[in-house]
């Protein structure tokens, strides 16, 4: 499997994030890329999870109406 160019250039910016807020060690690029997308990876699946949350709420609420549950009433 082959990560888009989107996500290998996300990738990319949270590794370099990592080797600075380190100290810009030398010879730990490899440890940096895995750890960036392992982050990159829990972004990205909150991100869809967060999404999905919210559809479900719309969804359930009807279009441009949202319920209160202990009321029943729209906010």
């Amino acid at each position: 499997m082959t990560l888009s160019e989107k996500s290998q250039r996300e990738i990319r910016k949270i590794a370099y994030a990592i080797w600075m807020q380190e100290g810009q060690p030398e010879g730990r690029d490899r440890e940096h890329w895995e750890a960036a997308k392992e982050i990159w990876a829990f972004r990205s699946h909150n991100h869809a999870l967060a999404d999905e949350g919210e559809d479900d709420r719309t969804a359930a609420s009807g279009p441009g109406e949202r319920q209160r549950p202990e009321h029943g009433r729209p906010l």
